[in-house]
């Protein structure tokens, strides 16, 4: 004969919905305190008590400041990838050097128009462990960018040139967060200059010029 197993009780609709209150009350806290701030002034106690949150009940959403960093920052993953990886407009698919300036240009505009995820990605106090996850989304990052450069050129074969795109969206962040740390923003002059330094980079793994493949269909928004 089965045997019928025991269904564990749900949670109560309102404690569910009380929960993913203080879990964006939490978040929402630690966002208004890292644009106010710096990283190293931030306590957990203090988004607790801005986000209204007693510091016993945060820790069953969040157990300490790094996760709640990690949550700022896979809110946004998504997002941030959507926004970078939209068709590559025609009129820069004749060169892969065009593209690789179309992806930084909306890694720089995504950076401006999030400046939470900027400072807690590339703003130069980061902790190591919240860099290595943020490393590992780098890596994805650049699986992805080698995809598109693969839709609209023949790439030579090799793990190399997946190895190089790592490297190339490091130098990137590098950059960038140099901008970050000397001026407090992201200048023109440091997006050229992280332009100009994935771009020489890449040139070593992928040569001056790749054949063209046919044009892809899709949308040529910017």
């Amino acid at each position: 004969m089965a045997i019928k197993q025991k269904r564990l009780p749900r949670a109560p609709r309102h404690t569910q919905r009380r929960g993913d209150s203080r879990r964006r009350d939490l978040l929402q806290a630690a966002g208004e305190l890292i644009l106010r701030h710096p990283l190293r002034d931030l306590t957990y106690a203090g988004v607790c008590k801005r986000a209204g949150v007693p510091v016993g009940s945060a820790h069953h959403f969040y157990p300490d400041l790094d996760a709640i960093y990690l949550a700022l920052l896979e809110e946004h993953r998504a997002a941030k990838d959507e926004a970078l990886f939209k068709p590559i407009p025609a009129r820069l698919r004749h060169s892969w050097q065009a593209v690789i300036g179309c992806l930084v240009d909306r890694a720089v505009r995504y950076h401006r128009a999030h400046p939470v995820v900027t400072k807690l990605a590339i703003g130069g106090e980061t902790p190591p462990n919240i860099k290595l996850w943020d490393r590992q989304a780098d890596r994805a990052r650049a699986a992805l960018s080698m995809q598109v450069l693969g839709q609209l050129f023949v790439l030579p074969d090799g793990i190399e040139v997946a190895h190089a795109a790592f490297v190339t969206t490091e130098i990137v962040d590098t950059v960038l967060m140099l901008s970050m740390i000397e001026h407090g923003r992201l200048t023109p002059l440091h997006v050229r200059l992280a332009k100009a330094a994935a771009i020489g980079f890449l040139m070593m793994h992928l040569g001056p010029t790749l054949p063209v493949r046919d044009a892809p269909t899709g949308s040529t928004s910017a």
